[in-house]
């Protein structure tokens, strides 16, 4: 008898005991792409309830898009506001969908598995309020809340609805 054990194929699909899908997706350039597609689709469909609403409602800043861009002065790159669009652009286009690659098999809920983008996006809303929270008034502080969490969640649903109908959010076994 040998001590082997026959392995499943990574790409094949298991029904488990309790009915819910098992998907072993390997993590290819089309799943990569697929990802930074729902990224960037979610990052232009947040933009009208983070920027666009505050904006008409007067509560928009620019200090703080401006303050994310010191990140760049570690490269020698002086802040602006135009560098900091640049960085949130690829924060939710590259870095946060590759994030959600490796992290979204492990997050709830089980189904439909599109919903864990919103769970993705609502743990990061949690570094997004610290890091551009506008030092003002209580009303535009609420408002600030309010608006920055939907807008979380419209890129999470975002991200998680196109890559599942791309490609299939990636299960991983541990």
């Amino acid at each position: 008898m040998s001590s082997e054990t026959a392995e499943r194929p990574v790409d094949a699909v298991d029904e488990d005991v309790d009915g819910i899908e098992s998907f072993g997706i390997l993590i290819t350039a089309r799943v990569v792409l697929g990802s930074m597609a729902g990224g960037l689709l979610g990052t232009v469909a947040m933009l009208p309830v983070l920027v666009g609403i505050p904006e008409l409602l007067g509560l928009f800043r620019t200090a703080p898009v401006t303050q994310f861009a010191g990140l760049a002065s570690f490269f020698g790159l002086e802040p602006t506001i135009y560098l900091g669009i640049v960085l949130f652009a690829f924060g939710g286009t590259v870095a946060l969908p590759l994030t959600f690659l490796v992290v979204g098999a492990f997050l709830p809920p089980e189904s439909p598995r599109y919903l864990r983008g919103a769970t993705f996006a609502t743990a990061f809303w949690f570094g997004f309020v610290p890091a551009f929270w506008p030092d003002v008034g209580l009303l535009t502080s609420s408002s600030f809340l309010v608006f920055s969490l939907l807008g979380h969640w419209i890129y999470g649903l975002t991200l998680g609805y196109v890559l599942s109908h791309v490609v299939g959010i990636p299960q991983h076994d541990v």
